[in-house]
């Protein structure tokens, strides 16, 4: 009579010891490959809204959607610091009503640790608790802006803190380890309507670094 065969106790330490090692090399990378897959769809909604912001400006003589005056050239831009009055704007214009367009696949938490979700529909959409993924530099005009468009930004990734104020170096908050997409990764929507993925330790604030006259914008959140 053969003896049934079976694993001894070091066989299945062993084993286990493998599978645990194997486990430690292969998630990360996948959770690295989900980690680009998500920033790019984040991407993708950056892409689509810029031709939304854009196709707005046209309809409005060239300005881009705000709830106060424009200021002069020389003047300093006071906005109301709440992304959603605009994002309302925008919705029963017409120009955007997918309210998944502005949620991150990354984005987990919003200001105050509220979960990031999309809204049921616009009545409810709130873009400072947990509705909205990204910060908005408002006050550009096609016309009359004195930036460049390939370097002025427009839509950005946003910090879970409140990242509003005067668009200028130096008064973003850090990003974080738990925003959108970590603590140096910022995709970037510009003027010209072009997106790309900054990767800075500064990456918050390095956004602004080549504006002409950032006085006249502000970070909406």
């Amino acid at each position: 009579m053969r003896k049934k065969s079976a694993f001894t106790l070091i066989e299945m330490l062993v084993v286990i010891a493998i599978l645990a090692i194997l486990v430690a090399i292969i998630l990360p990378a996948s959770m690295k490959g989900i980690e680009m897959s998500r920033r790019a769809s984040c991407a993708n909604n950056l892409k689509a809204l810029g031709s939304i912001f854009a196709a707005y400006a046209t309809d409005h003589q060239g300005e881009f959607p705000h709830k106060n005056p424009l200021p002069p050239a020389n003047g300093t831009f006071q906005e109301v610091p709440d992304f959603t009055a605009i994002v309302v704007d925008l919705y029963k214009g017409g120009y955007v009503t997918d309210l998944r367009l502005w949620i991150c696949p990354s984005d987990r938490l919003d200001n105050n640790n509220v979960p990031v979700q999309q809204a049921k529909d616009i009545a409810s959409f709130r873009s400072q608790q947990g509705n909205c993924s990204y910060m908005y530099i408002s006050g550009y005009h096609l016309i009359r802006t004195q930036e460049s468009p390939p370097t002025s930004p427009v839509l950005c990734d946003e910090s879970n803190q409140r990242d509003f104020g005067a668009a200028t170096p130096g008064n973003m908050p850090k990003i974080g380890p738990e925003d959108n997409h970590g603590a140096n990764v910022r995709n970037v929507l510009f003027l010209d309507g072009h997106v790309v993925t900054l990767k800075d330790a500064n990456a918050a604030n390095a956004i602004f670094d080549n504006l002409v006259n950032p006085k006249v914008l502000c970070s909406v959140d």
